[in-house]
């Protein structure tokens, strides 16, 4: 064939690790960065008031949240969707190439061309489309990472005034901390507690009947 057919098509779409594309932006060099944060065990001699700083661990509180766990399982489950689509698809074309290269002998050089042509772009359009699934997946990924962070900074807030924090860095920000000023397991807690798994998809109420008489 002229094209390079299903050889070129790259059905087998590597859909985004739901841990990696929830993961937030890339740590930058410096002291910090190469190494996980030092937590320091010191005593609690104040109990949970006055504490100017806290810390957490943005990808823990996301991922560990009622909203984060729902989220990643179904993005797992679209992925498996999407692979088994890829799969189905690469077995169709394979079996479809086969043919038309067994037709290659029998059929007349313009004949087995146009064919050939039209196959090949079939191919390039659903390798486009199936691009597009693996890219919408990441970006619902983002999306709602984005949308969990919007809904928790009022809580995140609210516990900083409880605890008269004046300020709360991520740990990856961090060289060493102690350990008392760490609020990602109560943070978590808290969401679960005030914004749970998040909004839930609209389910369409199923259509009444019409009676006879309307």
């Amino acid at each position: 064939m002229r094209g390079s057919g299903v050889c070129g098509l790259v059905l087998a779409v590597s859909f985004p690790c739901v841990t990696a594309a929830q993961n937030s932006a890339p740590a930058t060099g410096g002291i910090g960065h190469d190494l996980p944060p030092l937590v320091v065990e010191t005593a609690d001699k104040a109990g949970e008031a006055s504490l100017p700083l806290m810390t957490l661990d943005q990808d823990e509180v996301y991922l560990r949240s009622d909203w984060g766990q729902r989220v990643q399982a179904e993005l797992e489950k679209q992925g498996r969707d999407i692979a088994a689509e890829n799969d189905r698809l690469a077995e169709e074309f394979a079996a479809e190439e086969q043919q038309l290269t067994a037709l290659r002998q029998s059929l007349p050089a313009d004949e087995f061309r146009a064919r050939a042509d039209e196959f090949d772009k079939r191919v390039v359009e659903v390798r486009r489309e199936r691009d597009i699934a693996a890219r919408a997946l990441q970006t619902r990924a983002e999306e709602e990472r984005q949308a969990f962070f919007r809904a928790a900074l009022p809580v995140l807030a609210a516990l900083m005034k409880e605890r008269g924090a004046v300020a709360v860095l991520d740990q990856r920000a961090i060289f060493v901390a102690a350990q008392s000023i760490d609020i990602t397991d109560a943070l978590i807690a808290r969401l679960n507690q005030e914004i749970g798994a998040g909004p839930q998809p609209a389910k369409t109420e199923p259509e009444q009947p019409k009676s006879q008489d309307d």
